[in-house]
């Protein structure tokens, strides 16, 4: 198992706030990506790659200086400043065995990540039930146990919608066909989409469940009130 972690966007809604990646914002005192590592490490998941752009001489900088057990590999996404799915495809030759595809921007307590990983099934998505749509969130609609769909403002019919925490486990034919998919999507002009846009193609041909994190804390990083909330949640963990 490989963690892939894309990291290489320059988080514009922080921006009035700060410069500053955001896989190196602190909360608590510790950065978001010190928190990733010592959760891969904790689960033996040592071979990290991170792609990077914005700012990536600090992302570095960082790497270069952690406490870490494991192999960290930087790609570097130059298109940083388009959607996500330019970072993807930087790493999509890294695709090529069982990986932990992941945000870069998300808080969580390792327990998070711990369940995902715990979990039956080669193809999982960590979601959040609980969570409700404000039309900014990426939800994911499940069926029968199964992920259908995914988008903001996403309505149907499904037994469950919630939160996609932006954690997905895939084993090595689910990788296949993601870069099979990304291939398609690019080849089509689709540089601007986020990578998460095109993971519904990849639902269409590859089973994939859910893992509910339901009760546990976590929060992606996009606006100021995010960081907000992310310390007093970190604060609870450390309680």
């Amino acid at each position: 198992m490989k963690a892939i972690i894309l990291v290489a966007g320059i988080g514009k809604r922080l921006r009035d706030i700060t410069d500053t990646p955001k896989c190196l914002l602190r909360i608590c005192g510790l950065t978001l990506l010190e928190r990733y590592l010592s959760a891969l490490e904790n689960l033996a998941i040592l071979d990290v790659v991170l792609v990077v752009g914005y700012k990536k001489e600090s992302i570095v900088e960082f790497v270069n200086s952690v406490d870490f057990s494991g192999n960290i590999k930087l790609i570097v996404n130059p298109d940083f400043s388009r959607g996500s799915i330019m970072s993807l495809n930087c790493a999509v030759d890294e695709l090529d065995s069982n990986v932990l595809l992941m945000d870069g921007d998300v808080y969580f307590e390792p327990a998070v990540l711990q369940m995902l990983m715990s979990s039956e099934g080669r193809n999982l998505v960590a979601v959040d039930t609980t969570s409700t749509s404000s039309g900014e969130e990426v939800m994911l609609g499940i069926k029968d146990g199964r992920v259908m769909d995914m988008k903001r403002n996403l309505i149907g019919n499904y037994d469950t919608i919630g939160e996609a925490v932006g954690f997905y486990k895939l084993d090595r034919q689910a990788c296949q066909e993601l870069r099979m998919v990304l291939k398609q999507q690019l080849q089509s002009g689709k540089y601007d989409l986020g990578y998460e846009d095109i993971l519904p193609f990849l639902f269409e041909r590859v089973w994939f469940g859910h893992v509910a994190v339901d009760g546990l804390k976590w929060i992606e990083i996009d606006f100021r009130d995010d960081l907000r909330r992310a310390e007093s949640l970190a604060i609870t963990v450390l309680e």
